[in-house]
């Protein structure tokens, strides 16, 4: 596979990270498993954007596979687990310093927290002022 990765995501890309790529002739439940093999280093401009060519390959053959089929690719950049989430919408930046308002015994209250990795599912990790649990507010009517 030829992919044009944008400039945002191509550094948290390197050659050997595994993907999951699903075809669009196939819908979304079938899963093939493939690796980065190559990434161009020099950009090439797409509509204002720099991007650079990423090449993958499917780990298996599979006859299923054609070329020219449309892929949608998630390359695996780094996975955590058992680890404290939160919406990255709920996370309020004021200057250098991030929280999160929770519910606490039915009064708002802001928690100072420390951000880890951000999931492309919309949450973010929170390595530190949440406990499992907790109770965040994600918005609020004002």
């Amino acid at each position: 596979i030829k992919a044009n990765v944008a400039e945002a995501d191509i550094v948290k890309i390197k050659t050997g990270k595994d993907a999951k790529i699903t075809l669009d002739a196939y819908g979304r439940d079938i899963i093939f498993e493939a690796k980065v093999t190559a990434i161009d280093p020099a950009e090439t401009i797409i509509e204002g954007v720099a991007t650079y060519k990423t090449t993958l390959q499917f780990i298996q053959k599979d006859e299923r596979i054609k070329s020219g089929m449309t892929a949608n690719i998630d390359i695996l950049s780094e996975k955590r687990e058992n680890v404290i989430i939160a919406p990255q919408r709920s996370v309020i930046r004021k200057d250098s310093d991030q929280f999160v308002r929770i519910l606490e015994n039915e009064n708002i209250k802001e928690a100072p927290v420390i951000t880890g990795l951000r999931g492309s599912d919309g949450n973010i990790e929170i390595i530190k002022g949440i406990k499992e649990g907790d109770k965040v507010i994600t918005f609020i009517e004002e």
